[in-house]
């Protein structure tokens, strides 16, 4: 073994440490693993690749002496022996090593923990479980489970950069609105000008500092994420140590989801409201003079966390009766989408309307005649939706203002369209005459067409589509003819082909929160669930001719429309 001039051998360590894996020392004090990468000779102390560059880049470090990786010493007497050693100390008894796992309180410990803690328990030797466990199948499902957790906390970051977008635009127009009336009465109102900009801006600073920190706090998260995938991957660590990283793992993993459940709430922003004083407008001697701000709702784009629905019982609730007083005939739900909490946006087929459906009042609470038969219907932002009308080629985008709707501007389309989703400012509009999809901005600007791959028509009949909140975010296509459901990324190229003997012509396709999707098998009578980590699919609700789905996380509720009947189906989580 070669020595370190000046040194001896620590004869508390074990020979042969040239042998053994050797790991970064700062990452071990915090409770990670770590490959060492080098040596810095001024701290004493072995550190990875991420940590030399840390080290090189703070002022208190960077002129320390580090040593490369083929340089650095093979051991050093004041090394801690669980830098080398096969799993890692008990962080309860410090000169311990961990040997046991409990499964009934899923803790890591040493011999003494067991005593003092599990002694009623059953626990597992890890010399003796750790080669099967990670082997098998719980070690596997770790890998999905991290990109699973990290796509929500990239959802969730998203949805934070988005609300930043809000705060700033929404300052921009009230400052702009503000200054407009002062320009229509005089200098005399400067003193209440400043008051409301102080507010204003002062509304705009804290939202802004919560959301960054919990922006922060997310990417902070979701570094961890990458740091335990690196760990469970590492092919430098022992079994044993593999074993313990995973277990772990499981918990933090856990920790992770159920701090996520409480950053979904905390994902909003004060939406505020320049007001204009009528006392102003008439007279300029009113005590309100100029206006106020107003705090008057928020921006929300956080969405509750969405469980693993093929582990769910679902519970028949009572049907909701959708028709109203103006259809004329029996109710067909050709196509729903959840327009906010409890709040479901759906498509009469055979009464050519659309209408709003309250889940907790279970009543529809608003109604849109159409000119002709609608399609797929979707949520865009700013209060807005769309619709399909494949008989008059066109699309009917909406006004959802107030919870009411109204008709907005047409977009002229091919005929034959039918599917419809939205995603970064683009609308996907799939089209069963001439199957194919085209990619147009919300103008109606056709920017690319997905028809062909090599030649082969990609579809026979893409009815539904859906964006999945993925990272990054994927393209679902349900071809009835087909039985399949087809995946491809946002430029058009084929990823995947999903089907199943239990799935005939699906029809209504629809993201549910991160890497789930729902499917009506529309011959096969049925609800099926795909899941994108593993590209299963799993019947969780038999229903005769079922044609729309959605899911609302807040109620927990899936919502299925069905062939020609005046009632919606209603499944809560129990």
């Amino acid at each position: 073994m070669m020595e370190v001039p000046g040194k001896t051998c620590d004869p508390d360590l074990d020979t042969g440490f040239a042998e053994v894996t050797i790991y970064c020392q700062p990452c071990v004090e915090g409770g990670k693993r770590a490959v060492a990468h080098g040596f810095c000779q001024t701290c004493e102390e072995y550190i990875c690749a991420p940590c030399i560059e840390y080290h090189k880049r703070l002022k208190i470090s960077r002129n320390h002496i580090l040593l490369p990786k083929d340089e650095m010493p093979s051991f050093y007497p004041s090394t801690k022996h669980s830098v080398f050693g096969d799993t890692e100390y008990c962080k309860n008894h410090p000169k311990e090593i961990i040997k046991f796992y409990c499964p009934t309180h899923s803790d890591l410990g040493c011999g003494d923990c067991v005593v003092l803690d599990h002694r009623s328990c059953k626990v597992d030797y890890i010399a003796e479980v750790a080669k099967d466990f990670v082997i098998g199948n719980e070690f596997r499902m770790l890998e999905p489970w991290i990109k699973q957790e990290g796509d929500i906390l990239s959802g969730y970051i998203s949805n934070v950069e988005e609300l930043l977008d809000e705060v700033e635009n929404q300052s921009k127009f009230e400052i702009n609105s503000l200054r407009k009336f002062r320009e229509e009465i005089n200098t005399y109102l400067d003193r209440r000008e400043k008051e409301l900009l102080d507010n204003l801006k002062k509304v705009k600073t804290e939202d802004e500092k919560v959301l960054t920190d919990l922006k922060t706090a997310c990417e902070s998260k979701k570094s961890g994420l990458e740091v335990i995938r690196a760990e469970l991957s590492s092919v430098h660590v022992s079994v044993n140590q593999r074993y313990v990283a995973a277990r772990k793992t499981q918990k933090e993993l856990q920790e992770i989801k159920d701090e996520m459940g409480k950053m979904a709430g905390l994902i909003t922003a004060r939406k505020c409201r320049f007001t204009k004083d009528a006392d102003t407008e008439r007279y300029l001697g009113s005590i309100m003079g100029l206006g106020t701000l107003d705090v008057v709702g928020e921006f929300r784009r956080g969405v509750a966390p969405v469980p693993d629905l093929s582990t769910v019982a679902w519970k028949k609730e009572k049907d909701i009766n959708v028709r109203t007083s103006l259809d004329k005939i029996t109710c067909w739900i050709n196509a729903s989408a959840l327009l906010s909490p409890g709040l479901v946006l759906l498509s009469d087929y055979n009464n050519c309307s659309v209408k709003l459906v309250d889940l907790t009042t279970r009543t529809v609470t608003s109604r849109l005649q159409l000119p002709g038969n609608p399609g797929h219907v979707c949520v865009l932002p700013d209060d807005q939706a769309a619709v399909t009308l494949m008989n008059n080629s066109m699309i009917q985008l909406m006004s959802t203002t107030g919870v009411q709707l109204s008709c907005g501007k047409e977009i002229k389309v091919s005929s034959g369209c039918c599917g419809i989703a939205y995603y970064n400012n683009r609308l996907y509009v799939s089209f069963v005459s001439d199957p194919r999809v085209e990619v147009m901005t919300l103008d109606g600007h056709i920017i690319s067409t997905f028809e062909t791959d090599d030649g082969k028509k990609l579809f026979q009949s893409p009815y539904f589509l859906t964006v999945s909140a993925s990272t990054p975010p994927i393209l679902y296509v349900s071809d009835c003819d087909a039985y399949t459901v087809l995946q491809l990324s946002l430029d058009g190229k084929v990823l995947r082909e999903y089907s199943d003997k239990k799935l005939k012509r699906p029809w209504s396709v629809v993201a549910v929160g991160t890497g789930q999707l729902l499917v009506c098998g529309l011959t096969s009578h049925n609800v099926m669930l795909l899941t994108e980590w593993d590209g299963k699919m799993t019947e969780i609700l038999g229903l005769t001719t079922p044609y729309s789905v959605s899911f609302c996380p807040y109620k927990r509720a899936i919502v299925v429309g069905m062939y020609k009947k005046v009632s919606l189906k209603v499944f809560n989580a129990n």
